[in-house]
């Protein structure tokens, strides 16, 4: 799961979790960006909960966010 947040004066972070196939918790993160929109703090969720994936040696995950234009800005074509 990740997710990303914008406060007002457009300070963004983001966050989330790594679970197994069970649901149990394998991991987290949170990390401040700087400044941008919502929509760039809901990318960068997924970007760095991917490199986190990673960096566990985890090579096939499924994603979950809950932004639909994030979702649809990485899966079209």
């Amino acid at each position: 799961n990740s997710d990303g947040s914008c406060q007002d004066g457009g300070r963004i972070g983001c966050g989330g979790i790594l679970r197994g196939s069970q649901g149990e918790w394998l991991g987290g993160f949170a990390k401040f960006i700087g400044h941008g929109n919502a929509f760039l703090a809901e990318l960068w969720g997924v970007l760095e909960g991917l490199r986190y994936a990673w960096r566990l040696n985890f090579r096939k995950v499924e994603l979950h966010a809950d932004s639909l234009i994030v979702v649809g800005a990485i899966t079209s074509k």
